[in-house]
């Protein structure tokens, strides 16, 4: 039996770590984890409701660490090789592209544990992005880079990593482990209904919230779009961005907000972030993953960044980039006329399969 060590912290890695964690359990591959919850996101909304919903393993190791962000990657790296160091592990495993995967990257490379890097090969191009460059010191550190698509694993390729291209490195496509989840748990996409004026939102970024003026255009252009298009906006408030509207809006900006017709949710789960999705006509996200859930349920999204580490959603039309607040409401509209009859059943990432893909090749790498 070979040991994984699992890193994980934020909401999207939970969603990717629960199907793995449903192959493992299987024991069918050889294959185990010791899950180490970074405490990246401390909040029971944020984390806690995640581990009840998907069947994911409980942390066997929970690191206590400090909000401030320059702290904190000292103390989870510090947390993750110390859990190395106990556990022995046959492999360090990190998702995506969070704080909690370069630390864990990190720590293996420094205890000279194999790396597995899920989801790797993504790009948006823009170094501005903490996450970019998580990205990309990671995959420089992998032994092991599965891929969600065949888009990454040529990414990869075009920055000379690829399979054998040093002794032990893998790299392959291997599917998206949040379309498992999606299908494990919100079963098959539904239509749209035709009446339907409800938009889902999610807005947590730096650069759209911490910025108090950037962030009002931004209320203020969602606040337009109502008036125009007559949405239902659901808007499920990310703890950051919380705090940046009560210094914005005041102690009361929940209910202001209310009666300009945005509906103010707490934090969501996994199961009503997929109900949601199944009653809107469209998202409007700063969000990596929820770009993603958009399409495997049939959605089209408004991405609210000047740049997109999805880049075959935008080539294929399921998403679009809106760049600046003054460009929402004309982008709403050309979203609500648009067809998108063929868009949705692309063939992107896989076939909903992935976890058994990639314990398949974990199984046949350790046996090389």
């Amino acid at each position: 039996m070979k040991t994984l060590l699992t890193v994980i912290g934020a909401r999207p890695q939970w969603i990717k770590a629960s199907a793995m964690s449903r192959v493992f359990n299987t024991n069918a591959h050889g294959l185990c984890e010791h899950v180490v919850h970074t405490g990246q996101h401390v909040s029971s909304d944020m984390s806690e409701v995640f581990f009840q919903e998907l069947g994911m393993n409980e942390p066997g190791t929970r690191l206590q660490v400090d909000s401030d962000v320059s702290l904190r990657m000292g103390q989870m790296m510090h947390g993750i090789s110390e859990s190395i160091g106990r556990v022995k592990p046959d492999a360090v495993l990190v998702y995506g592209d969070t704080d909690s995967t370069l630390a864990g990257a990190w720590a293996a490379s420094r205890s000279g544990v194999p790396l597995i890097h899920m989801e790797a090969g993504l790009r948006s191009f823009d170094r501005a992005m903490p996450e970019e460059i998580n990205r990309i010191l990671t995959d420089q550190l992998s032994d092991v880079l599965l891929c969600p698509s065949h888009a990454a694993v040529q990414q990869l390729q075009s920055e000379g990593i690829y399979t054998d291209c040093r002794p032990g490195v893998l790299v392959q496509a291997s599917g998206d482990l949040m379309l498992d989840t999606a299908r494990w748990i919100g079963g098959a996409p539904t239509p749209v209904i035709p009446t339907s004026k409800k938009v889902l939102l999610t807005l947590h970024r730096p650069s759209n919230v911490d910025d108090p003026d950037q962030l009002h255009r931004w209320i203020d252009a969602i606040r337009s779009s109502i008036k125009q298009h007559g949405f239902h906006v659901i808007f499920p408030v990310h703890p950051r961005t919380a705090h940046a509207l009560k210094k914005v809006f005041g102690s009361e900006w929940s209910t202001q907000m209310r009666t300009w017709g945005i509906d103010v949710q707490p934090p969501a789960g996994y199961v009503q972030m997929t109900d949601w999705l199944k009653e809107v006509v469209a998202v409007w996200t700063d969000s990596g993953g929820l770009q993603k859930e958009a399409f495997f349920f049939h959605r089209p999204a408004l991405v609210l960044r000047t740049t997109t580490e999805w880049t075959e959603l935008l080539d294929v039309g399921a998403t679009e980039l809106c760049k600046d607040p003054a460009e929402l409401v004309e982008r709403s509209s050309g979203m609500l006329h648009r067809k998108y009859k063929g868009v949705f059943e692309t063939d992107l990432f896989g076939d909903g399969h992935a976890a058994e893909h990639i314990a398949e090749a974990l199984q046949a790498w350790f046996q090389k």
